[in-house]
C-alpha cells in the first residue's frame, strides 16, 4: 500500500491468534515449569528423570490435576514431543559407527529380539488377536529403554563391566531395528485392507524411502550444508536444520510412513556430515526439554481412571513382561556363551519396555493398527515396567548371584571345550589374578618375568582366549563361584589380585576367599576411593583405589615439574598412603604430618643443568656469570666427559654438554636454572 492511499480496512478488522495458540504456549510454559523440579529431585536421589516425567505427565494431565486438560493440547504435545526426541536421538546415532560395530552386538541382539518377539506373537494369536496385531505388540515388548538403562549403568560405574557392555550391545541392535521396525508399522496397518501385492508394494515404497536417506545423506545434504556454511551466517545453518526436519518428514508422510520416522531420518542425515558436531551444540541445550516434552505428555495420555480400575490385572501383566524378558534375554546371552550370572545380570537390565515402545504405540494407534483400548493397555504396562525396571537394575547384581548360587551352581563353571584351563600340574604358592584387563596383563607379565607362578580367572571367553594364546595359566568361570575358585588353587594360593571392573562380583569375590583361604593376602582394584572400607570389611588386605592413585601420580609430576628430588616425592607418596589417602578425602594431616611435609618441601636442594649449545652459559667464564649473587645458589662441581671438576676456578669456561651441580633452596634454583639458559634479565 502507498501513501497517499484512499485504501481503508473495514472498521471490524483485527489482526487476532486462534486461542489454542495462546493455549499450546500455555501448556508448554507448564511443561518447562514442571520438568525443571523433577530433574533436580531425581537427579538427587539418583534414579532416572524419565521416571519422574512420567509420573508428572500423569499428574497433571486430564485424568490428573487437569493442569493440561485438552485433549488435542495433549495430543498434538506428544506428537511434538516424539518429533523433537527422534531427532535429537537420529542426530546422536551414527550409522556408520554402528554398522561397524554391528557384527560384534549382532548375535545377542538378534537372538533377544527374534525370541521375544516370536514367543509374544504366539501368545497373542493364542489369545486370539489378529496376526498383523500380533506382529506389532512382538517387536513392541522387544525394545528395552536405552535412556533408563544408561543412567542405571553409569550411576552405578557398571558401563566397563561384562555385563554392562553386553546390555549397551544389546540395546545398541535394538536401536539398529528402529528403522525398518517403523517403517513396518503403516505396512501392518494396511494388512486387513490389503493383498499381498499392496502390502509388497508398499513394502518397496518404504525400502525406497529408506535407501533415498543414504544417497541424501552421501550427497545433496552435505553440499548444501558446505554452501550454507560459507555465507558466515549461523542462523542460515539453524533454518536448514528446521527445513530439513520438515521436509523429510513431510517426505516420509508422503511416502506411507510418518513424521516422526522423518525426524529421525533428518537426525540421520545430520549425523553423518562434518557439521554434526555444531548442530549438537546448538540443539543439545533443549535436549532435555525434547525428552521431557515426549515422557510428561506419554504420561499425560495414560487414562489413570482405567489403570486403577484394574491395577491388579495390569500389574500382573507387566510383572510377567517383566520375567519374560529376564528369561529370553538371559537365554540370548547364554546362547553366546555368555556366564550365567552376567546373562542374569543383563536380562534384569534389559526387562523393561523401552521408550522407543511407546513412539511406536502412538504410530500405531495413528494408523489405526490398534485400538484406543489396546493403546491404553501397552501404554500403562509399558510405563509401569519403566517405573519399576530402576528398583530391579539396582539389586540386580544381588539378585542374579542368589539365582545362580541356588538353582544351578554347576552351570555357572562349565567352560567352552576350547577354554579350559591350561595349567598342567597343580599350583602352589602362587597368584591368583582375577581378571585379564590391561592391568592383568601387565601384572601377569611382569610376575612371569619374576618367576613367580600365577593362574588368571576370568569370565570373559575373548579374555581367557587371548590369555591361552599367549601361553598364560588361565581359567574360565564366575570368581563369585566357589568351584571356580577350588580350581584356581584358592587353598594353596599366596596372594589373590582383583583387577576386574564389577563391583559387586569383587566383594562377593573377595569374601568368598578369604573364606576358603583364611590366610590368603587379598589386593584389591576399586574405581572410587569410597568402595574401599565395604571391599576392606569384606576381607581385602590392601585396597587400591584408581582415582587415589591417579592423583599420587598427578602430584608427584607436579613436583618432578618444580625439581623436587625423587627421594622426597618418594617420602610425600609413602605419606599420603600412610595416611590413609587422608589428604584426598578431606581429613587433617596431623601436626606431626605437616611439619614432615613442610620441612621435605622447604628444605635445600640438588639440581644439576645440562648445557646445549642454545644455552645463555655455553662458552662463557664461571667469573663472568656471577651466579651466586644473582640468585643465591651455590656451584658445586662441573661434571664433563664424565669426570667431575669441583669447585673450579674463575677462569673455568663452560662448553656444550657440560652438566654444572647447583645446590640451594626451590626459589635459588629456578633463578639460577634460569640464569644458565636465557642469561641475565
Amino acid at each position: 500500500m502507498t501513501r497517499g492511499s484512499n485504501t481503508r480496512f473495514p472498521e471490524n478488522f483485527k489482526i487476532s491468534l486462534p486461542v489454542h495458540d495462546y493455549s499450546l504456549f500455555q501448556d508448554l510454559t507448564i511443561l518447562l515449569l514442571v520438568s525443571l523440579p523433577i530433574n533436580l529431585l531425581f537427579h538427587r536421589i539418583q534414579l532416572p528423570s524419565t521416571m519422574g516425567f512420567l509420573v508428572a505427565g500423569i499428574l497433571i494431565g486430564p485424568n490428573g490435576l487437569s493442569w493440561i486438560g485438552h485433549p488435542d493440547s495433549v495430543n498434538n504435545l506428544a506428537e511434538i514431543g516424539v518429533v523433537l526426541l527422534l531427532f535429537v536421538i537420529g542426530l546422536e546415532f551414527s550409522l556408520s559407527k554402528v554398522l561397524k560395530s554391528l557384527a560384534g552386538v549382532a548375535g545377542s541382539g538378534s537372538i533377544q529380539i527374534l525370541l521375544t518377539s516370536a514367543v509374544v506373537f504366539l501368545i497373542c494369536r493364542e489369545a486370539s488377536f489378529p496376526t498383523h496385531q500380533s506382529l506389532f505388540i512382538g517387536l513392541l515388548i522387544a525394545f528395552s529403554s536405552t535412556a533408563i538403562v544408561i543412567k542405571m549403568l553409569t550411576d552405578s560405574a557398571e558401563l566397563d563391566t561384562m555385563h554392562g557392555r553386553l546390555s549397551i550391545g544389546i540395546l545398541l541392535f535394538q536401536d539398529i531395528c528402529v528403522v525398518p521396525t517403523m517403517a513396518i508399522i503403516p505396512l501392518l496397518a494396511q494388512a486387513d485392507q490389503s493383498g499381498w501385492g499392496d502390502l509388497v508394494l508398499a513394502l518397496l515404497k518404504a525400502l525406497a524411502a529408506i535407501a533415498s536417506i543414504f544417497l541424501i545423506s552421501r550427497w545433496v545434504v552435505p553440499r548444501a550444508l558446505h554452501i550454507i556454511s560459507t555465507m558466515g551466517s549461523k542462523e542460515n545453518l539453524t533454518l536448514f536444520v528446521i527445513f530439513l526436519i520438515l521436509g523429510t518428514g513431510w517426505l516420509s508422510q508422503s511416502l506411507g510412513l510418518s513424521l516422526a520416522m522423518g525426524a529421525f531420518i533428518a537426525g540421520l542425515i545430520l549425523a553423518e556430515t562434518e557439521y554434526s558436531y555444531q548442530i549438537i551444540l546448538d540443539i543439545l541445550p533443549l535436549r532435555d526439554y525434547f525428552v521431557s516434552i515426549f515422557f510428561i505428555a506419554t504420561g499425560m495420555l495414560l487414562d489413570f481412571q482405567q489403570l486403577l480400575h484394574s491395577f491388579p490385572f495390569y500389574l500382573g501383566i507387566t510383572l510377567l513382561v517383566i520375567l519374560f524378558k529376564t528369561v529370553i534375554t538371559s537365554l540370548a546371552s547364554l546362547a553366546i556363551r555368555n556366564p550365567l550370572r552376567v546373562s542374569l545380570i543383563t536380562g534384569f537390565n534389559l526387562s523393561q519396555v523401552g521408550e522407543f515402545s511407546l513412539v511406536m504405540a502412538g504410530m500405531a494407534l495413528s494408523d489405526q493398527l490398534i485400538s484406543p483400548s489396546l493403546f491404553q493397555s501397552l501404554l500403562i504396562v509399558s510405563i509401569l515396567s519403566m517405573l519399576i525396571s530402576p528398583i530391579i537394575i539396582q539389586n540386580a547384581s544381588a539378585l542374579a548371584l542368589g539365582i545362580t548360587r541356588i538353582i544351578a551352581p554347576k552351570l555357572a563353571t562349565v567352560e567352552p571345550k576350547e577354554e579350559e584351563t591350561s595349567e598342567k600340574k597343580p599350583l602352589k604358592d602362587h597368584v591368583i589374578i582375577v581378571g585379564y584387563g590391561l592391568g592383568g596383563r601387565h601384572l601377569s607379565k611382569v610376575l612371569q618375568e619374576s618367576s613367580i607362578s600365577y593362574i588368571v580367572i576370568d569370565q570373559d571367553s575373548e579374555q581367557i582366549k587371548q590369555a591361552l594364546s599367549e601361553g598364560v595359566s588361565a581359567c574360565y568361570g564366575d570368581v563369585t563361584q566357589r568351584e571356580n575358585l577350588h580350581r584356581a588353587g584358592i587353598e594353596s594360593a599366596r596372594m589373590i589380585v582383583f583387577l576386574t571392573s564389577d563391583y559387586f562380583a569383587t566383594t562377593q569375590g573377595v569374601k568368598l576367599a578369604r573364606q576358603l583361604n583364611p590366610q590368603i593376602y587379598v589386593m584389591v582394584r576399586t574405581r572410587y576411593a569410597s568402595q574401599a572400607d565395604e571391599v576392606t570389611s569384606a576381607g581385602a588386605n590392601q585396597v587400591i583405589p584408581e582415582e587415589f592413585e591417579t592423583s599420587i601420580e598427578i602430584f608427584s609430576r607436579v613436583l618432578k615439574e618444580y625439581h623436587i628430588p625423587n627421594n622426597i616425592i618418594e617420602q610425600q607418596i609413602e605419606l599420603v598412603r600412610l595416611e590413609g589417602y587422608a589428604m584426598f578425602r578431606g581429613v587433617s594431616f596431623s601436626a606431626e604430618s605437616l611439619g614432615k611435609f613442610s620441612t621435605y618441601l622447604t628444605a635445600s636442594l640438588t639440581e644439576s643443568f645440562h648445557i646445549l649449545d642454545s644455552s645463555w652459559v655455553n662458552k662463557k667464564m664461571l667469573k663472568d656469570l656471577a651466579i651466586s649473587e644473582k640468585s643465591g645458589v651455590t656451584l658445586l662441581a662441573v661434571v664433563r666427559d664424565q669426570k667431575v671438576h669441583a669447585h673450579p676456578e674463575q677462569e673455568f669456561r663452560f662448553q656444550e654438554e657440560d652438566i654444572i651441580i647447583l645446590f640451594g633452596s626451590h626459589a635459588q634454583l629456578d633463578k639460577g636454572l634460569e640464569l644458565l639458559q636465557k642469561g641475565p634479565g
